[in-house]
């Protein structure tokens, strides 16, 4: 990129890098230590637990973790020996112009989260589901009524037809 940028460039690129800086002082604020339910894996024990996923065919599980972090997903898919069908492929994005980078550290990661949790990868928990509405058992249908007898006249006693055009109603 030459070195006079264009005013839309050089805002744009100022407002990353504020974007930036102002996020590494907050998340600073928010979150002060290691988190309970944050735990790291190893990468054995990440890739048997897709590797689980893709035998039971839980698409929605391997999608959310494409979603969650594309980066390590495409790593593990890449050590597993899957790939995207041809002309499919993800492009990567072009990485921020230099003018756009924050200057702020990366937070280097506890030491206990560098310990893996699990000692082998079938001790992997499979992902907590949302819990979802129950619905409800289906009502068994009700058995639907038989027409109630009609009642039979006495012997001797049928009706006769009318002559007219207007039929009596039936007895009930």
């Amino acid at each position: 990129m030459p070195n006079n940028q264009t005013d839309a460039n050089a805002l744009r690129d100022s407002m990353t890098r504020e974007v930036t800086n102002d996020a590494y002082s907050i998340s600073q604020q928010i979150f002060r230590g290691q988190e309970g339910d944050v735990s790291r894996v190893s990468n054995e024990q990440l890739d048997e637990r897709y590797r689980q996923a893709f035998t039971t065919e839980d698409r929605s599980y391997l999608m959310q973790e494409a979603v969650r972090d594309p980066v390590q997903f495409l790593a593990s898919m890449q050590r597993l020996g899957v790939s995207m069908p041809p002309g499919q492929e993800i492009q990567p994005e072009p990485p921020l112009p230099k003018a756009a980078k924050a200057n702020v550290p990366l937070p280097k990661p506890p030491e206990q989260a560098l310990q893996s949790t699990y000692p082998t990868a079938q001790e992997v928990p499979p992902p907590e589901v949302p819990p979802q509405s129950p619905v409800p058992p289906a009502a068994p249908m009700p058995q639907p009524l038989a027409p109630p007898p009609v009642p039979q006249p006495p012997p001797g006693m049928l009706p006769s037809e009318p002559a007219s055009g207007n039929a009596p109603p039936p007895p009930a």
